[in-house]
């Protein structure tokens, strides 16, 4: 009894730790949040480099092939849905003049960073609750296990990434002169992943349902998010929820770089770069202002 009025007095004071909106967007205080987190993460670099490594062989210690593992699953899975949607049914589609290039790139591009992504939200709801003794030691900078487990989430995919990179290189034409914008996009990319990290995996402490309900998000998320079709495609009463996903600007950046070889989405980029900036900023303050409670709930 007296657990469950701690959790709901500590539930009841998460709602007063919750910055507001102004508070959240505000750029001057995001940008001291984000500084702090990366001197925060340099000074722990080593800490981040052996928690990643530990998380990513764990799974599979005692395999034949131990971490490979890691890797071989995020391919097969790519070549799957490569394999699904760019040829089976990209055989059937009249694509026409849609799509400047053939419709397997199409598909590899904007189903790659999502992939990325939706294994980055899933694993690290569970950053701080898998690790609840770490979490309840003083001395331990628990500040490393969102970004560990981003990292060992977005790992594994870049083989797969290498993929997508070689097959528009060798089949698909070429890369187009703005992959010159390609660390940009992955910067953008790792600062939402990171900052969605840190609100999910705090969050999560208080409310272990987040879990699930971020499970299906992803699931639900992919099919309205432009990877495998072109927002045209979309009848009009459902083509609100495409702008709707966060997700769906992140794509259409990823798309510009690699795929359509100019701007063609400016407003993604826009909306991707203040999203991630802002989410990093406010994630990562949120973090800090629950710490002192994560010890009681897990």
């Amino acid at each position: 009894m007296q657990l469950a009025l701690n959790r709901d007095g500590l539930r009841a004071h998460l709602a007063k730790v919750v910055p507001s909106l102004s508070s959240a967007l505000s750029p001057q205080r995001n940008l001291e949040a984000v500084l702090a987190f990366v001197r925060r993460v340099a000074r722990q670099r080593e800490l981040v480099v052996e928690m990643t490594r530990r998380e990513i062989t764990a799974a599979h210690a005692g395999h034949g092939l131990g971490g490979l593992w890691v890797y071989v699953h995020p391919l097969i899975i790519v070549t799957t849905y490569l394999l699904i949607f760019g040829f089976v049914l990209g055989s059937r589609l009249n694509t026409g003049g849609s799509l400047p290039g053939d419709y397997p790139s199409y598909v590899l591009i904007g189903l790659v960073p999502w992939l990325m992504m939706q294994a980055s939200l899933t694993r690290t709801t569970s950053a701080l609750v898998g690790n609840a003794n770490l979490v309840k030691q003083v001395v331990f900078p628990i500040e490393v296990l969102p970004v560990a487990s981003f990292a060992a989430a977005t790992i594994p995919y870049i083989p797969a990434f290498g993929m997508v990179l070689v097959y528009k290189l060798v089949v698909a034409g070429g890369w187009p002169w703005t992959i010159v914008l390609l660390p940009l996009a992955l910067a953008m990319h790792v600062m939402l992943a990171l900052g969605l990290a840190f609100i999910l995996s705090g969050l999560t402490a208080f409310l272990r349902d987040l879990r699930e309900l971020v499970a299906v998000f992803c699931v639900i998320a992919m099919y309205f998010t432009p990877a495998i079709y072109l927002p045209d495609w979309v009848p009009g009463p459902l083509r609100p929820l495409l702008y709707l996903n966060p997700f769906s600007y992140l794509t259409w950046v990823f798309q510009d770089v690699l795929f359509f070889g100019e701007i063609a989405h400016p407003v993604a980029w826009v909306v991707t770069a203040f999203l991630a900036f802002t989410v990093l900023g406010a994630g990562y303050r949120l973090f800090e202002k629950l710490k002192p409670y994560y010890g009681n709930v897990l």
